[in-house]
Order: C-alpha cells, then structure tokens, then sequence
C-alpha cells in the first residue's frame, strides 16, 4: 500500500539513490525511530533524538510504533517526516538548541530506493545533504 502525503512539498531540496532495497530502507527508518544519542557540548550535554513518522490517510502523519510491521502496511512508495531535536542538558532543566524537520519520500525501483527530500523550514541547523549522508551511513 502506498503511503503518501498529499501536501509533500513540491520544491524538492534533493534528490539521490540508496543502494538497498525498498523493504531494507523501511526497517532502517523503524530502526532510527525514537533513538536518541548524547554528547558533550561547550554548555553541558547534548541529547539528539530522531522521530520518525508516517503519512496516514494522505492527510497527517503517525507515528511508527503505530503502524508496526513496516513491511506488511508499506509498498511502493511512502513519504515520511522526520524529526532531528537537539536539547541541551543542565543539572536545573532542559533545554531545546535546535529542531530540524524533513519530508522524505522513498520509491522502490527493485535493488535500488529513491529519495527525496524537502526541508520543512529553513529554520535549523542541518540541511538536505546532511539528511543524505546520515540515511547513507545508517542504511548501507
């Protein structure tokens, strides 16, 4: 079943091809899902976290533990949002640095997946190319 979202932007930012299957891409994206990674910042730690959601019905997005397995729900093409947040962690409270929102679409042309990708605002500090290269070291 394709899911698409009917408002995916159509200014795209970039366009390329991941070198795996449409299936394999689907269960990296579920393995990205709500993980999170910290690090040592100037100001205190730094907790990045990665959401990932699905577009449902054309008109909104949910959120991937609704709609596990992947594999069975998803054919052909699917667009997905995801979410990159950075907050800084102090010993008093958290706070957020930045957040950065990509539309992703991925279509299925047998060995090969291709992608693309819209940022949602210009606002952040990653752009498309940043979005490639992390899909690119995740997926393959």
């Amino acid at each position: 079943m394709r899911r698409i979202y009917h408002r995916f932007p159509q200014s795209i930012d970039l366009d390329f091809e991941l070198s795996r299957p449409f299936q394999e891409i689907l269960l990296c994206l579920a393995r990205l899902h709500n993980t999170h990674t910290t690090s040592k910042g100037g100001a205190g730690l730094i907790k990045e976290r990665i959401l990932v959601q699905v577009a449902d019905k054309r008109t909104q997005f949910l959120d991937l533990d609704d709609l596990m397995p992947l594999s069975g729900n998803i054919s052909e093409m699917a667009d997905f949002r995801i979410g990159f947040q950075r907050t800084l962690l102090t010993p008093e409270k958290r706070l957020p640095v930045a957040e950065n929102i990509f539309y992703l679409r991925i279509v299925d042309r047998g060995l090969m997946t291709e992608c693309y990708v819209a940022k949602e605002s210009p606002h952040g500090d990653m752009d498309a190319m940043d979005l490639r290269r992390f899909l690119k070291g995740a997926c393959e």
